[in-house]
């Protein structure tokens, strides 16, 4: 006897049974080819509105980009520290060892730190009755209070 297959039960081929609908695949490939088309040409289109001149303006300048200054405004970071670290240095210790005003009203002067040691070490150092005050002192009190 001959086994009977239902139409139920499917079959397995082990491969496709249809084929591709080809029209299918031609109308996308050709809908897509459109859709790039019009984009290029939306595209092109933009750009050209964009890249002209408003009447009046005269002729299209250079980019906004290449407008800006080479360098930021400052306070900018330093471009050779060790240089500029010997530069202030040689700047401190020449204001250090010079002789000048600090508040010519009171007679406040500076003088180089070596002289000073000397000065201190020969005549030792002043007691705070001594020291004068300055001009710029506002506080109510009297000379004799604050000793």
């Amino acid at each position: 006897m001959a086994e009977m297959h239902s139409d139920s039960t499917p079959t397995h081929h082990g491969h496709e049974t249809q084929d591709v609908n080809i029209r299918v695949v031609a109308l996308f490939a050709l809908s897509m080819a459109v859709v790039l088309a019009g984009s290029l040409a939306l595209m092109a289109w933009v750009f050209g509105i964009i890249h002209t001149t408003p009447a009046g303006h005269g002729p299209r300048g250079r980019a906004p980009i290449a407008a800006t200054p080479l360098h930021p405004p400052a306070p900018r970071l330093q471009t050779s520290s060790t240089g500029e670290l010997q530069e202030m240095r040689r700047a401190e210790n020449a204001w250090l060892q010079s002789y000048g005003w600090v508040d010519r009203s009171i007679g406040m002067v500076r003088i180089p730190i070596d002289r000073a040691m000397q000065i201190v070490v020969e005549q030792g150092l002043p007691s705070w009755h001594e020291i004068p005050i300055s001009a710029t002192d506002t506080r109510d009190s009297k000379p004799e209070e604050r000793r």
